[in-house]
C-alpha cells in the first residue's frame, strides 16, 4: 500500500507523509510510521491498511475516537481527500494505490475498466533530510554556474518543478517593492496578491496567504537594500509545501541572490559566494564555504550535522522575528522554553536591536 498522508497542527506548518507498507499506523510516539506529536493524540492512535481494494482506519482501544470530513468516526473505510482530525491536528489523504495482484497475460481482458482516478499515486516530492540534504547540494551546484539571471531563473524552475510536489513557480528579481519575473511556469504573467506584497514591503522575506486559488508564498532574499536588485521566488502550492520545503526555498532564494548579486548591479561576472566544499586536490583554488556546508558535505554524523543546521535555522529565524521569542517559538514548532536554552547554547544574538533600529526610523 502506497500512501500519502499531509499533517497539519493548530501550532502551524504542514508535513507530507509518503508511506509504501501494507499498513501504517499513526500516534505520538516514535515509533509509528507517521509520527502526530499534537495535543490529543495518543501513542498509538489509529491504523490505516487495505481492505478489499480500499483504505481502512481501524482505532486502537481506549483511544479517543477521531472525526472525518468533521463527523466523529469510530472506524471504516476512508477514501482520497477525506480529512482526518485527531486532537489538535488534521490528517488529509492525498493520495495512494493500494497493493494488486499481478495477474498473467493469460488471465487479463481488454475489457476491464481503468482505474480510478483516485488510486494514482500523487507525488510529494523529497521527505527526509536525506533528501533535503542532496537537495541542497544540487542547488548549490547549479547557482555556482556563473549563468546569466535569466538561465539561472530558467534552470530554477525548471528544477522547482522536477524536484517538488506539482506547483506553479516564477523566479525573478524583487526592486524597489516590484517583482520582476524572469522565468516561470504559470499559465499567465503570475499575479501576487496585494496582502503579500504589502507584507514583504513592511520587512517580511516570507509571506504566505491562504486564498479560494490556493496557499500562495512569496519569499525574497533577506538583508538586501530596499532599492536594490534582489532575488525573489512567488509560488501557488499544491499540495501545500511542508516546513522543510519552505525552509528549502528560502536558502535558495538568498543561493541565488549571492550568485547573480554581481551581475545585477553590473559588476564583473557573478561569481556566487556560497560554493561546495571540492576535493582536497583542489582545495588550494577552491573558494571557501559555509560551516554548515562544510558539514553536509565531508561527514553523515548525524550529531553534528543536527546541530549545525538546527544553529542556522534557529539564527535565521530570529533574525526573521526580530528578537520575538514567542513568534520564533511558534514558527520553529518548539517550546519557548527550549528556544531560550538553544539560543543559549548556541550563543546566538539579541536580534531584538533589529526591532529597536526599525522604530527609530519610524
Amino acid at each position: 500500500m502506497m500512501l500519502s498522508l499531509e499533517v497539519r497542527k493548530k501550532t502551524g506548518g504542514a508535513e507530507v507523509h509518503r508511506v509504501n507498507l501494507p499498513a501504517l499506523t499513526v500516534g505520538a510516539s516514535s515509533g509509528n510510521e507517521v509520527v502526530v506529536r499534537a495535543r490529543g493524540v495518543a501513542g498509538r492512535h489509529f491504523r490505516i491498511c487495505e481492505q478489499e481494494g480500499k483504505y481502512h482506519l481501524d482505532l486502537y482501544k481506549g483511544v479517543d475516537a477521531v472525526s472525518v470530513n468533521g463527523r466523529e468516526f469510530t472506524g471504516g473505510p476512508i477514501a482520497i481527500g477525506d480529512r482526518i482530525t485527531i486532537g489538535e491536528a488534521n490528517l488529509t489523504v492525498l493520495g495512494g494505490r493500494p497493493p494488486m495482484r499481478v495477474a498473467p497475460v493469460s488471465e487479463r481482458t481488454f475489457s476491464d475498466p481503468p482505474l480510478p482516478a483516485t488510486l494514482l499515486t500523487v507525488t510529494t516530492g523529497p521527505m527526509t533530510e536525506v533528501e533535503y540534504r542532496a537537495l541542497r547540494l544540487s542547488a548549490c551546484r547549479l547557482c555556482r554556474s556563473g549563468k546569466s539571471p535569466e538561465d539561472l531563473a530558467a534552470e530554477l524552475v525548471d528544477f522547482l518543478d522536477r524536484e517538488l510536489p506539482p506547483s506553479e513557480w516564477a523566479v525573478g528579481q524583487w526592486t524597489a517593492g516590484v517583482f520582476r519575473p524572469l522565468s516561470s511556469t504559470f499559465r499567465e504573467t503570475p499575479a501576487i496578491p496585494q496582502k503579500l506584497l504589502a507584507d514583504v514591503r513592511g520587512g517580511e522575506t516570507l509571506a504566505r496567504l491562504d486564498t479560494v486559488s490556493g496557499m500562495f508564498t512569496f519569499i525574497v532574499e533577506p538583508e538586501v537594500n530596499a532599492q536594490e536588485t534582489a532575488a525573489a521566488l512567488f509560488v501557488r502550492e499544491d499540495p501545500r509545501l511542508a516546513a522543510r520545503a519552505l525552509l528549502f526555498l528560502e536558502e535558495l532564494v538568498q543561493l541565488e541572490g549571492l550568485a547573480m548579486g554581481p551581475a545585477w548591479r553590473g559588476d564583473a561576472p557573478a561569481r556566487p559566494a556560497l560554493t561546495i566544499p571540492t576535493a582536497p586536490a583542489e582545495a588550494a583554488t577552491a573558494p571557501s564555504a559555509s560551516e554548515t556546508e562544510v558539514i553536509l558535505r565531508q561527514t553523515d554524523d548525524l550529531k553534528k550535522i543536527i546541530e549545525s543546521v538546527e544553529h542556522e535555522v534557529i539564527d535565521r529565524t530570529m533574525r526573521r522575528v526580530e528578537g520575538n521569542q514567542s513568534r520564533g517559538a511558534q514558527i520553529l514548532n518548539i517550546s519557548r522554553g527550549s528556544l531560550i536554552a538553544k539560543l543559549k547554547e548556541y550563543t546566538i544574538p539579541d536580534y531584538r536591536y533589529l526591532r529597536r533600529e526599525r522604530n527609530r526610523k519610524v
